[in-house]
């Protein structure tokens, strides 16, 4: 025990010589260190160094179908030598890369200003964006993504939802927006059974107040005839129903109409949906309208008494501006889609949506849905338009055997002529 004390004692004054040489060498080495704000350096030389771009604000804010504008504040020691913004829609794969002028300099605060009335966004759609910084030095830093919803907000708008429905409108009118909710649920109910397509996840309906409000706000071009639109890659339909007395009639002609574009675009898929011509995907909203426009049906008979008839090719692709030739493309298309259900079924109209979806062409996928011609397609149904479809119909059917019996009368008639002789 006494051998043991002995030992420690013996170490004491090995460890004080050890702390006062320790202590010693750092004495030395803190002397050839200075202060220079926060970072110690040696002989000038800093040991730590901030990041060459550094990020210090990002944002952007817009005035619907007006501007949108997006702010940058940044510095780099070797200077901002350029800036890129970054802008994806939502729904879209393509990226939009803007090359941002800077005048450089250890310090930028600069601004981007998008004119919404050449470059829209999609309404209520997603924009995703983000900004890639390059300084001088060739050093290069990229911001996170960040996404802002593109609302219209020159309007407040009060919301209500009902299972996977949203309905919004620029009134605070429960009865209106439980109308909207109501047409909606029974519009994809019927219409889903019809397609044989599940409804979307999510659906969102927006109810302006005036046509020439929903036409500010879709910039469409002068097509102020047009009711609503849909952004079926986004679940969002846009309506014009005035808040009167007959707003849940106008509601179950609007409503109903958009909703056929997304359950369409549901069922044929992103890239089978561009392939649907237009006189179906058009004519199948107009069909599927809980109360017929009289409006169209006069258009349409008018029209078909002066021979005015647009020929059916000219529908397959999209309708023209023109207010007056456009109604009457919706009017016939409209009945076109009724006749092939007439004659068809619901199983007719999905086989076109079907070959459609595979890409098929307008006059091909007629051909291989219905097994007839575009042509012999159009005048079935013109015959039936005039209510001639029995024997109009017989006779486009078998015209190939009548014309091999007419050349055959042809042929007899002069060795009858023969023979009498």
């Amino acid at each position: 025990m006494s051998t043991t004390r002995n030992k420690f004692l013996l170490r004491q004054p090995r460890c004080r010589n050890k702390n006062l040489s320790f202590l010693g060498v750092c004495l030395f080495v803190l002397s050839l260190f200075g202060r220079s704000g926060d970072v110690l350096t040696v002989e000038g030389a800093p040991l730590q160094q901030g990041p060459p771009i550094t990020v210090t604000a990002v944002g952007v804010e817009y005035h619907f179908g007006q501007q949108a504008v997006f702010t940058l504040e940044a510095s780099a020691p070797a200077g901002v030598a350029a800036l890129y913004l970054y802008l994806q829609k939502g729904g879209e794969d393509r990226v939009e890369v803007i090359s941002v002028p800077t005048e450089g300099g250890a310090s930028v605060r600069t601004t981007y200003a998008r004119d919404l009335r050449l470059f829209p966004f999609p309404p209520f759609g997603e924009v995703r964006w983000w900004w890639e910084i390059r300084d001088g030095a060739g050093n290069s830093l990229t911001t996170d993504p960040r996404v802002f919803r593109y609302a219209d907000n020159r309007f407040d708008w009060f919301c209500r939802t009902s299972e996977s429905i949203t309905a919004c409108a620029t009134a605070d009118d429960p009865p209106y927006l439980q109308a909207a909710l109501d047409v909606a649920a029974s519009s994809l109910d019927r219409i889903s059974h019809s397609l044989r397509v599940s409804p979307p996840e999510r659906v969102e309906i927006y109810l302006y107040p005036s046509l020439g409000d929903l036409r500010a706000a879709l910039e469409m071009a002068g097509r102020e005839w047009m009711g609503g639109q849909a952004r079926p890659e986004l679940g969002v339909v846009l309506v014009a129903v005035p808040h009167t007395d007959v707003f849940v009639a106008q509601m179950e002609r609007e409503i109903p109409h958009e909703l056929t574009h997304l359950l369409v675009y549901r069922l044929t898929g992103p890239q089978g949906y561009p392939h649907v011509p237009a006189w179906l995907n058009e004519g199948l909203a107009v069909a599927n309208q809980v109360h017929p426009d009289p409006s169209l049906e006069a258009l349409l008979e008018d029209a078909r008494q002066e021979g005015r008839l647009i020929p059916l090719e000219k529908l397959c692709s999209p309708f023209p501006s023109d207010p007056d030739v456009a109604l009457l493309a919706y009017a016939q298309s409209g009945s076109l889609v009724r006749y092939i259900r007439k004659q068809y079924g619901d199983s007719g109209i999905r086989s076109l949506l079907a070959a459609y979806a595979d890409g098929a062409g307008c006059a091909a996928g007629v051909r291989r849905a219905l097994h007839l011609g575009l042509e012999q397609l159009e005048r079935a149904w013109r015959a039936d338009l005039a209510g001639l479809s029995g024997w109009v119909q017989w006779l486009s059917e078998n015209q190939t055997a009548l014309l091999l019996w007419g050349l055959s009368l042809l042929l007899a008639i002069p060795i009858a002529l023969v023979a009498r002789k």
